[in-house]
């Protein structure tokens, strides 16, 4: 335990001891931290207590997770809660689930505003699900998704250690105030479906010097997603950082206002992409900025992609209805595993407009990659290599 995180314990500890935190164990209401004994009811048990205290304005009710191994087969925790301020979720230990979970979500939160989770491990298990999807013909259950955090708001998720989901680690869904910070997430890289982290239909979300490497998209941002900053963000193996699939839908709600700053992606499948269906569904997304972008070895490192229709089924026309304006790219380098490092494949229908290209570049085998451009409108600056064809 690093010098910050002991101090950090000792004054918890103090605290408790003073009475000025309630803390509620889970091991107080039964848990077993040997790994072989569900949990799920003392840690319902443990939250229900931690969410009707009310205490003093501004305090903080703890429900601890002490150090060992806990196994939780679901858990529900459903707020609002009595403080104003929100429950503390502290995590010393690791808690992991069963082979197979009968939900969609294995640890959800809702209505849990002011939530914070620190530390910890949070182990999905997912390798046996893994196993039945990629045995073609068998009946398996459902993905789920490790982490569920919905309709809450003022959350933040810190130290925490995602492994190994069944399906997406972590959702961030009509939320609004978020900060996911110095989290870990690892799965394999032929891992189906195991988005890091999704936000959708949310606001004011920050992923900060996070670590992600899995099956699918480090994040992935879907319909209803604005004003999200990611920052420091290293990602890899994976699907790279994208905005979609937009458009599957008809009324969906558009995407806008997304910085991504000083990031680095390591041989992930694409770098920084933006998808939308190739249906006439409308949509938009707007006010993006790239920046400051390192990549090695990534296979498609600035992608466009507005012909997305898996089997070519129910697509009339295969012509995207999204509106792709006012995007930029800045400052980013490194090499691709493709020729083709640049490619803006957009809509017939609803061109891409206002993209700006500003100190590009990318090399394919120690020489200067290419790009390609469809419907697509735009500006360059400075040096910008593959060159533009904007």
């Amino acid at each position: 335990m690093s010098g910050v995180a002991l101090s950090l314990a000792v004054l918890a500890a103090v605290l408790v001891a003073a009475g000025a935190v309630a803390e509620y164990n889970v091991v107080d209401y039964g848990a077993r931290p040997d790994g072989g004994s569900d949990s799920a009811g003392a840690f319902l048990a443990a939250w229900a207590a931690a969410c009707g205290h009310a205490g003093r304005p501004g305090s903080r009710p703890v429900m601890r997770v002490p150090a060992g191994r806990f196994l939780l087969s679901k858990a529900y925790f459903k707020g609002p809660c009595r403080s104003a301020a929100g429950v503390v979720v502290a995590i010393d230990g690791t808690v992991f689930a069963p082979p197979a979970v009968d939900s969609t979500a294995w640890i959800m939160f809702h209505y849990a505003d002011g939530l914070a989770i620190r530390g910890g491990t949070l182990d999905g298990q997912g390798r046996a699900h893994w196993a039945c999807k990629a045995d073609a013909g068998r009946d398996c259950p459902p993905g789920t998704t490790t982490l569920d955090i919905s309709q809450s708001n003022g959350v933040s998720v810190k130290r925490v250690t995602l492994l190994d989901s069944k399906n997406v680690h972590m959702s961030i869904y009509d939320c609004r105030g978020v900060t996911v910070q110095s989290v870990r997430i690892v799965a394999p890289a032929d891992s189906p479906n195991t988005d890091g982290i999704h936000v959708q239909l949310s606001s004011r979300v920050r992923i900060l010097s996070t670590t992600i490497g899995t099956g699918d998209d480090c994040v992935s941002m879907g319909p209803g997603t604005s004003d999200v900053l990611i920052r420091n963000i290293r990602c890899g193996p994976g699907h790279g950082i994208s905005i979609g699939s937009l458009g599957g839908e008809a009324g969906e709600e558009g995407v806008r206002n997304v910085t991504v700053e000083r990031a680095a992606l390591t041989g992930t499948q694409n770098g920084l992409r933006i998808k939308t269906w190739g249906k006439p569904n409308r949509g938009s997304v707007t006010g993006v900025t790239f920046s400051r972008v390192t990549m090695r070895g990534v296979h498609n490192p600035i992608v466009v992609d507005q012909n997305y229709c898996p089997g070519d089924v129910k697509c009339p026309g295969k012509s995207s209805g999204v509106q792709i304006s006012d995007v930029s790219y800045e400052d980013i380098e490194g090499t691709s595993a493709t020729p083709v490092a640049v490619r803006f494949d957009c809509s017939g229908s609803n061109p891409c407009t206002g993209f700006r290209l500003s100190n590009i570049s990318l090399t394919y085998r120690d020489r200067t990659a290419r790009s390609l451009c469809r419907n697509a409108d735009g500006s360059a600056s400075g040096v910008v290599s593959p060159q533009s064809c904007l």
